[in-house]
């Protein structure tokens, strides 16, 4: 039916009848377009109506031998269109499109405009199949234009990974797809809209960050800006940075233990990489939320050094962001300026960008971190080996001085000398303040700035269990860990 036909039907019964004894779905499509634009949809859908529409445009979808995809695809763009307007009653639109496709769908480029792919998308979240996540991580990367279809699709996969981690590294799989696109400028448009909109979903997201979600970020941009960059407007590539910081700082609003963690930042990294000395220092100086992840970066330094910690990845990471540890030592001595309950010499170590010579060092502790460091893993020693030598003070020397009574003197000596070196430490200790964690065999959650990993750290650990204690010293009214408790996998 041409357009003109389709406009003779005014009466909603008229409509209902056309509807109903259509033969093609883009008759249906026209009409309901044409209602939409005129407002009138609401009387059209109103009661019952609504269902008979909704099957009409399945029998549709299905008719003949339903091996028609194409018909199918635009089966769902129709009943999107719907279920946009019905409102609290898109159950009754989608009560059968489980029935529309047994496998995936045509590309989603294969209908008319931006609109139908919209609808079409709306669709495929009602529904759930094997193939719908990555049907749309791939179309979200091969749709030219249309914005809110890509939007959509991609709120699809985030929900059905269920945390930002797997959907940063499900979606990096999908990118392979770019490298079809010729020329970089083109490439990059894409790419610059894909970001915006992965960052438009994930500032919305309140679910789980997931594991190393930093990590992922990081892994799914070095991807999506491997490509050439010559002859790149620095505005597309300074966006493209920005919308994935603001990724990064969705994660820390999260979860905000994640700020302290070095990995988090990776991304930083990964960018720097990817465009380069001079294309970095460039970015750096257009970029609009490098201040901000900045800031964050700077917050977590203080919270550290508050703790009397000191962290070489994070100074790391903090010289990235400002090009140079150089330009980090006078950030960092503003930001900690009113911060007058710190530590000297952790202090020092972060405002000198973490390069204290031994001379700078605070001369008022005549003892000071690292003797005390000394002291609490001889006290650990000790503590471990009291066990032993109290065994072969009692069971074995009885038996030596019998068998071998010259033995047995150097033995009861060596027990001798173990008790007054253990009493040594433990007076020391004492006079330093220095006190056991009390943490041995407990089930703790993994927190890399506090437990020492046998083997190494380790990705994706959670629980751990402690296999040996930590020696924690209180400080200016705060607690500091001076020998990390040393632990293994839980899980």
């Amino acid at each position: 039916m041409s357009d003109k036909q389709n406009e003779t039907h005014e009466s909603v019964e008229d409509q209902l009848d056309f509807i109903q004894s259509a033969n093609n779905l883009r008759g249906v499509n026209r009409l309901l377009t044409q209602v939409m634009a005129k407002q009138k949809i609401q009387a059209l859908i109103k009661e019952e109506n609504l269902s008979i529409i909704s099957d009409a445009v399945m029998d549709l979808a299905l008719a003949g031998d339903g091996d028609d995809d194409e018909n199918r695809l635009l089966a769902a763009a129709v009943l999107g269109r719907l279920s946009a307007v019905a409102r609290a009653r898109d159950s009754l639109v989608f009560a059968r499109i489980s029935e529309l496709f047994d496998s995936a769908p045509l590309p989603i480029e294969a209908l008319a405009d931006g609109d139908e792919k919209y609808y079409a998308a709306l669709s495929f979240a009602a529904i759930e199949a094997d193939w719908l996540v990555d049907y749309c991580h791939k179309q979200s990367v091969l749709i030219d234009t249309s914005e809110k279809a890509r939007r959509v699709l991609l709120s699809i996969a985030l929900r059905e990974a269920g945390s930002l981690s797997d959907y940063w590294q499900m979606n990096q799989l999908a990118l392979t797809g770019l490298g079809a696109i010729k020329g970089g400028d083109t490439r990059y448009k894409r790419i610059r809209r894909i970001t915006t909109a992965s960052s438009e979903i994930v500032r919305e997201w309140q679910g789980e960050v997931g594991v190393d979600a930093g990590l992922a970020l990081a892994s799914w941009f070095s991807e999506i800006v491997k490509s050439g960059k010559k002859d790149v407007e620095e505005e597309i590539l300074t966006n493209i940075l920005d919308e994935s910081l603001t990724m990064l700082l969705r994660i820390i609003e999260l979860r905000f233990s994640h700020a302290l963690l070095a990995p988090t930042y990776s991304m930083l990294d990964s960018a720097k990489d990817a465009f380069g000395r001079q294309g970095w220092t460039d970015l750096l100086r257009s970029s609009n939320n490098m201040n901000k992840v900045r800031t964050s970066l700077k917050e977590a330094a203080l919270v550290l050094a508050r703790q009397g910690k000191t962290d070489p990845d994070l100074m790391e990471v903090l010289s990235i962001a400002y090009n140079s540890v150089a330009q980090v030592m006078p950030a960092i001595t503003s930001h900690f300026a009113d911060a007058r309950d710190l530590d000297p010499e952790t202090k020092a170590w972060w405002e000198q960008g973490g390069k204290v010579k031994q001379s700078q060092r605070n001369v008022s502790h005549q003892i000071g971190n690292s003797e005390d460091q000394q002291i609490g893993s001889l006290l650990i020693n000790v503590e471990e080996s009291k066990m032993v030598m109290e065994k072969l003070e009692r069971a074995v020397v009885p038996f030596l001085e019998i068998s071998d009574p010259p033995l047995a003197e150097t033995v009861k000596k060596a027990a001798g000398s173990y008790s007054e070196i253990a009493l040594a430490a433990r007076q020391l200790a004492t006079m330093r303040k220095l006190k056991h964690m009390d943490d041995k065999g407990k089930i703790l959650e993994y927190n890399p700035l506090k437990h020492e990993m046998l083997g190494g750290h380790q990705l994706g650990v959670r629980k751990i269990k402690v296999e040996r204690d930590g020696i924690q010293k209180e400080f200016g009214g705060k607690i500091k860990v001076l020998v990390k408790p040393r632990v293994s996998p839980a899980d």
